[in-house]
């Protein structure tokens, strides 16, 4: 939440300082802008995230964003201190804009994004839960696996910043399937308790909990573009 009031915050000040600007109109069909999502590095798993937007015509564009990891980093949990993992992750994020104007410095539009999401990790000593909760599965080693899919519907600002940079504000809500899964366990046992205690519920990493889960998901960040033609 508090990162979606800051991004609405700086939509409103860039429109804002953007607006004596507004008459101008420019010819958009045919241009490419190359983006970057520079919030993605400071992510839960940190990634680097690249992409791509062509304009198909002055109120329609179709860009695709990629973002996927380079080297481990760390990561704590809730009840263990700071320990190096293993992962790779991998994202690939068609959209398609609608914009509301073409004017040069402020175009405002919607969007319908859709992502998929994969995500590879080795952890260690630690525990997951079968059947929603119900099993409580302690181990040495093992890799947890968890591919992501949804859409969201986006709302935005493609704001220039100059002749060639562009400064990309937005939110958006939307669905998300997961589905998350342990592999190659080593040393699996269960645990005489059997299901989750109750403040695990709450303060639990949600990795824990192996199986498939729907739900609503928000997505708030900007990016920073470069105009390469136009």
């Amino acid at each position: 939440m508090k990162r979606l009031l800051i991004i609405l915050s700086v939509i409103s000040f860039c429109t804002f300082v953007n607006a004596q600007d507004e008459t101008i109109e420019h010819d958009y069909t045919g241009s490419i802008i190359l983006n970057w999502a520079p919030l993605s590095s400071f992510d839960t798993y940190p990634r680097i995230r690249l992409g791509a937007e062509v304009g198909l015509s002055q109120r329609i564009s179709i860009g695709t964003d990629i973002g996927f990891n380079l080297s481990n980093y760390q990561r704590g949990s809730y009840n263990i201190s700071w320990n190096d993992r293993s992962y790779r992750i991998f994202e690939v994020r068609p959209e398609i804009k609608f914009f509301f104007n073409d004017k040069y410095r402020a175009r405002w539009y919607s969007s319908v994004e859709f992502y998929y999401n994969y995500l590879e990790e080795t952890l260690e000593d630690d525990h997951f839960y079968q059947d929603k909760g119900e099993i409580r599965i302690d181990y040495d080693k093992a890799t947890y696996q968890r591919s992501k899919f949804g859409a969201h519907y986006k709302f935005g600002v493609s704001l220039r910043m100059g002749s060639r940079m562009v400064f990309d504000p937005f939110v958006g809500i939307g669905f998300r399937f997961l589905d998350r899964e342990y592999v190659d366990v080593e040393n699996p046992s269960i645990d005489p308790d059997g299901s989750t205690d109750w403040d695990e519920w709450i303060w639990s990493d949600a990795r824990r909990y192996e199986g498939n889960f729907w739900g609503m998901n928000l997505a708030a960040g900007f990016r920073l573009g470069i105009y390469l033609s136009k």
